[in-house]
């Protein structure tokens, strides 16, 4: 072989060589940027694993105040008539049911339900535990909760915090922004997920004003936040929801803020303004409800785009493992 035609060869095949190595390299960060998550099942914990099959449980009610007796499944039934009702597409339902029967179980097991108040596992009040209207219960929701039977989240092997809201602005809220007290017990699973049931929600969520007198407010904060001129959101979480609002030398945390002024009156801690405007204080923001894990609307989103149940909730607990408790 000719000496030139040989270096040549040489050459060639230097670059190819340097070429693949950069190929493979290019490969190996682009996998490391995109971690697999393992959800691989954990060994159930003793709280989990000992339900075989079907539980009761006892329900506070709120208008009598009675104490009633009902299969958990029953139960699920009446929480997704009052939380979102027949005319979700089946697959949001299906979702709800398996959140709701996730977070009823998680609640009576790490947060004792409702009895230090009632006595009961559970009320059919909101804001005290979930939503309940037996009332409202359909052939549909029947189904759904029927096809879903025993199915929960698990995460590390316990029950998962499957918290859930109506709409958010485009991202769910994290675990500080929405339940700091559950900071320390709620997994990896409660964090900020794009989200877009914005586009199917009542439009009076989307972008709303609601005023507050300037009194109540300053009631709230205390003598240390002057005359509220300068009220503000000083901290903002993940999501952009407020975790600190300030006035003077007084600060409170959003979500307290929300629980003393009324969950059903300040909608939600995402908020794009606040100001002093005569005798209220104007808050302007976007979204209903605490904005963790699974948005109902988003849920019906999803479920438009062809989305099963099953993808939902794993797209809003992205950590969490599917389970059957029972048959």
């Amino acid at each position: 072989m000719h000496k030139n035609t040989r270096q040549l060869l040489l050459i060639t095949l230097g670059m190819l060589l340097v070429a693949a190595l950069l190929v493979f390299t290019g490969c190996q960060k682009q996998a490391a940027k995109k971690p697999s998550i393992s959800k691989k099942p954990a060994t159930l914990a003793p709280e989990v694993s000992k339900i075989k099959q079907e539980p009761t449980i006892t329900l506070y009610r709120s208008a009598t105040g009675q104490k009633q007796e009902l299969k958990l499944e029953e139960y699920i039934k009446g929480v997704v008539a009052a939380e979102i009702g027949p005319k979700f597409p089946m697959e949001a339902m299906k979702a709800q049911a398996i959140v709701a029967r996730t977070m009823t179980l998680a609640l009576i097991n790490y947060e004792t339900g409702t009895r230090s108040k009632h006595g009961t596992d559970a009320s059919d009040n909101h804001t005290e535990f979930q939503a309940y209207d037996e009332k409202k219960i359909t052939d549909s929701i029947s189904k759904a909760v029927e096809a879903t039977r025993g199915e929960i989240l698990t995460y590390n092997g316990k029950f998962v915090y499957a918290e859930f809201h109506s709409v958010s602005k485009n991202k769910t809220a994290s675990i500080e922004e929405s339940f700091p007290k559950l900071k320390n017990k709620a997994g990896p699973y409660i964090v900020p997920v794009k989200t877009n049931g914005m586009k199917y929600a009542p439009a009076k969520y989307r972008n709303w004003t609601v005023k507050i007198p300037r009194s109540e407010i300053q009631k709230i904060l205390g003598p240390k936040a002057g005359n509220l001129n300068d009220i503000r959101v000083s901290r903002k979480g993940p999501s952009g929801r407020a975790l600190t609002i300030t006035a003077g030398s007084a600060s409170i945390a959003g979500v307290d803020l929300r629980q003393r002024v009324g969950f059903d009156r300040l909608f939600s801690t995402y908020l794009t303004s606040i100001k002093a405007q005569g005798n209220y204080i104007v808050f302007k923001g976007s979204g209903w409800g605490h904005g963790a894990g699974m948005e109902q609307w988003g849920a019906f989103a999803m479920a438009k785009e062809g989305k099963k149940a099953r993808q939902i909730v794993e797209h809003y607990y992205p950590t969490a493992v599917w389970t059957k408790l029972y048959k």
